[in-house]
């Protein structure tokens, strides 16, 4: 994972991204494979359940196509809202 943010490419750092808990939350939460095929259709490089759910995150390349991820989202019928949140931020780094 350090070394894909190191690379500072969003589709280096897709293909790291992983969460242990997301089967489980699917197995009890099934409708929320839709809202990530729903993210993965919009353009997510990534799309992923974040913890144990029901709170789903996408990556994408940068914040335009984040905001219009958002937007499809929140248009659909699969989420509530969509959120957007770029980086970096203040003080983060990667060591």
């Amino acid at each position: 994972m350090l070394g894909a943010l190191r690379q500072r490419d969003p589709a280096v750092l897709a293909a790291a991204l992983g969460n242990d808990l997301q089967a489980a939350a699917l197995s009890l939460r099934p409708g929320l494979a839709a809202t990530l095929a729903a993210g993965r259709t919009a353009g997510a490089l990534a799309a992923m359940v974040s913890g144990s759910g029901p709170t789903c995150l996408f990556l994408t390349r940068d914040a335009n196509q984040a905001r219009t991820l958002a937007a499809e989202l929140a248009d659909g019928d699969t989420c509530r809202t969509a959120q957007t949140a770029t980086g970096p931020v203040a003080g983060a780094r990667v060591v």
